[in-house]
């Protein structure tokens, strides 16, 4: 089975994948952890080093070459990942994705709690950090909602979430 966790930044991919893992006993992968791992940088410090294109293109790479390799997984990508050079396209033909769908007000609210350790929106105040959610979410959507099913996060906890995706299966 090849499960792929989609969604915006703080949907809870990662922590969801992890209990996942657990409950269906596949290994959980995380783009992030793996692009960090290869760049041996931060994901703030390869955007700022080598700009957001390049980023993207290294990021479609480990997308493609993952895929290639593993045959059974759990596996959250970054919340642009589904927006660049087909991904989304890719991630469906490849594994089921699950679109961790949050409206802008839970985001936010899960977002401001951990801010700080999140530099791209370290920076912003809380009104910034709300209008810049809204932008991004209304880019990305088009791409998220191709996904194979749409799991509502808005007042669920991370395990009812995770049971629900494993009941779909």
């Amino acid at each position: 089975m090849k499960i792929t966790l989609i969604g915006y930044m703080g949907s809870g991919k990662t922590s969801i994948g992890k209990i996942l893992s657990k409950k269906s006993k596949l290994k959980f992968y995380d783009l992030d952890e793996l692009l960090m791992r290869d760049q041996k940088k931060s994901i703030s410090n390869i955007f700022k080093d080598k700009g957001e294109k390049v980023f993207r293109k290294i990021e479609h790479t480990m997308v493609k070459n993952f895929l290639k390799k593993h045959h059974k997984y759990i596996f959250s990508v970054g919340g642009g990942t589904p927006c660049y050079y087909d991904n989304m396209n890719l991630l469906n033909l490849l594994s089921k994705t699950f679109y961790l769908k949050g409206d802008a007000e839970t985001l936010f609210k899960r977002l401001y709690k951990e801010k700080k350790k999140r530099p791209l929106i370290s920076h912003l105040s809380k009104n910034e950090l709300f209008l810049f959610i809204k932008k991004h979410l209304s880019e990305r959507v088009f791409f998220y909602e191709k996904s194979y099913k749409e799991i509502e996060i808005k007042e669920k906890s991370k395990y009812e979430i995770a049971q629900q995706i494993f009941d779909s299966l």
